[in-house]
């Protein structure tokens, strides 16, 4: 079982934060683990000294009430948003980045689906993504977690969120739900052959199972995969979407998109993702 150690949650609107701090805060305490806290700010020695010295006014009144609310304290980096939460990952050796989002382009630096896509191809670690707007919409509550979502694509391609989702199906008792086609799923679109995709989906069962992780299977409609994955997450009332990415970019990513990017985009629940070793 991977042991979280170290959540880092950014945050910029402190009202778009608030929720996944707290759902950060109850994961923390299951496994015993730190959380903290990441504001990014642009680079303040580019500044003329009147735009600097506002910007800093900001900052401190923002770590202020930030502090009063919960008693902790922020950090603070400079720079270019994705580039900094990855940095700060890799430096802090941080388990998990649990970020909000909009879901969408917007004025916020940190919280627009594009920061947050731009972190989720680069982390070297797993990504806990609140929609906010989406959770809101749908009355999702984050006080529970009592069932988990996996799309199923292969073996190797489940192996970065495997261990991750057997700890939380553990710590918190929660039941996992494996979706899966005949052929497999994954985030691009492709398919592999029957008999590969269930052997993929019956190693999945077997080594949840073995964790005493509560599993059942519930088989694709047909229909798109991230339109049929956001339905079930509805029908079922899952708590937790968990799913692997490839991280791909540029001509492949315009010609495939990605069904990761789509579920996050759109799900009024968190979403926990984490990148495909390369070949999976």
């Amino acid at each position: 079982m991977t042991k979280i150690e170290h959540i880092v949650v950014p945050v910029d609107e402190w009202g778009l934060a608030e929720r996944t701090v707290e759902f950060a805060l109850r994961v923390a305490r299951e496994f015993t683990a730190e959380v903290s806290l990441l504001h990014v700010i642009p680079d303040i020695m580019t500044m003329n000294d009147a735009m600097r010295s506002r910007v800093i006014a900001e900052v401190m009144q923002y770590r202020g009430e930030v502090r009063d609310k919960t008693g902790m304290e922020v950090r603070i980096r400079t720079g270019e948003p994705a580039l900094e939460i990855v940095k700060y990952a890799l430096l802090e050796r941080v388990s998990l980045v649990a970020m909000p989002t909009h879901g969408r382009d917007g004025a916020s630096r940190l919280s627009s689906g594009s920061v947050t896509e731009a972190v989720l191809r680069h982390s070297p670690v797993p990504m806990l993504i609140c929609n906010e707007p989406e959770r809101q919409r749908a009355g999702h509550s984050l006080d529970r977690l009592k069932r988990i979502l996996m799309p199923v694509h292969t073996a190797a391609a489940a192996e970065p969120i495997l261990p991750l989702i057997a700890g939380l199906a553990r710590q918190f008792g929660a039941e996992v739900v494996l979706y899966h086609d005949e052929r497999g799923v994954n985030d691009v679109g492709e398919s592999l052959e029957p008999p590969e995709a269930a052997r993929s989906l019956e190693e999945c069962n077997q080594r949840l199972t073995a964790e005493g992780v509560r599993v059942r299977r519930v088989q694709a409609t047909g229909a798109p995969v991230a339109t049929d994955i956001l339905n079930k997450i509805r029908e079922m009332d899952v708590d937790l979407v968990a799913m692997t990415t490839h991280g791909r970019s540029g001509l492949m990513r315009s010609l495939f998109g990605s069904v990761t990017e789509a579920v996050l985009r759109h799900s009024p629940c968190p979403v926990l993702a984490a990148r495909c070793h390369a070949g999976s």
